[in-house]
């Protein structure tokens, strides 16, 4: 018996279409988040006022905790479809969403951390892979739950 290496049985299209689905959920989300939150002055067609209300927004404890929690849960949507779609090996599939989404952030938004991170942003990059691992064990759930429903033993 061999050990498996941690891309034994990957399906990259499966971990593919979950970073897809990560990042535009997390981008609809984030569009919707600032919207309610941010007010009529974002609707200001004056560059100071929109500024002022975007700076008042990335202040508040409001979106800072909803703006993590709507990420995490778009990253344990992510895993749980990926995971679903690949079939096998749900957790690992959820993990590796988690972890090539991370990546593609830092590669595509690659930000100067030399100032630190704050408290929520330490928190999202903590809370990133267990979110994706998450979404792979509910696939995983679901698929023994749906044979269960059908009369078929859980595999």
């Amino acid at each position: 018996m061999r050990p498996q290496g941690p891309l034994h049985g990957i399906r990259f299209r499966a971990v593919a279409l979950g970073v897809v689905v990560d990042h535009v959920a997390t981008m609809v989300f984030a569009t919707l988040l600032v919207t309610i939150l941010g007010g009529e002055d974002l609707l200001s067609g004056d560059e100071t006022v929109v500024a002022a209300a975007f700076q008042a927004l990335a202040g508040s404890t409001d979106y800072l905790v909803s703006a993590l929690l709507g990420g995490l849960i778009c990253t344990v949507l992510a895993g749980f479809i990926g995971a679903r779609y690949a079939g096998a090996h749900h957790v690992r599939h959820g993990a590796w969403i988690a972890a090539v989404s991370v990546t593609v952030v830092f590669v595509l938004y690659p930000g100067d951390l030399s100032g630190g991170l704050s408290w929520f942003e330490t928190m999202g990059w903590l809370l990133q892979l267990p979110a994706g691992m998450l979404g792979g064990a509910l696939a995983l759930w679901s698929e023994g739950a749906a044979d269960d429903a059908a009369g078929e033993p859980a595999s």
